[in-house]
């Protein structure tokens, strides 16, 4: 049976890992500040079938990196109920005699 102890610590570790996850994955937008995504944006930089494989590219990882965030956060909110459900269940352990 377990220790109260350890369902407290194993809560702590997937708070901190959640934690970890929300913030990292707030930042992941940031990863495209200032990169041009837009036909008008990317002119100066690229000209022809250069030009459109490169805005491709951008979009397809603009959206993949939305993935990964929505991917991220799903999991921080995962661990955050494990969390929960573990410190439920480190309530209900009776005390050592």
């Amino acid at each position: 049976m377990p220790v109260r102890h350890q369902l407290l610590r194993e809560a702590a570790e997937k708070e901190a890992l959640a934690t970890t996850f929300t913030t990292y994955a707030r930042t992941l937008a940031d990863t495209f500040e200032g990169i041009p995504s837009k036909p008008s944006d990317s002119e100066p930089f690229w000209k022809g079938p250069a030009a459109e494989r490169y805005l491709t590219h951008a979009i397809r990882l603009r959206r993949e990196m939305s993935d990964l965030e929505n991917s991220c956060l799903a999991t921080a909110e995962s661990l955050r109920r494990r969390a929960q459900q573990l410190r439920t269940e480190a309530a209900q352990v009776p005390d050592p005699m």
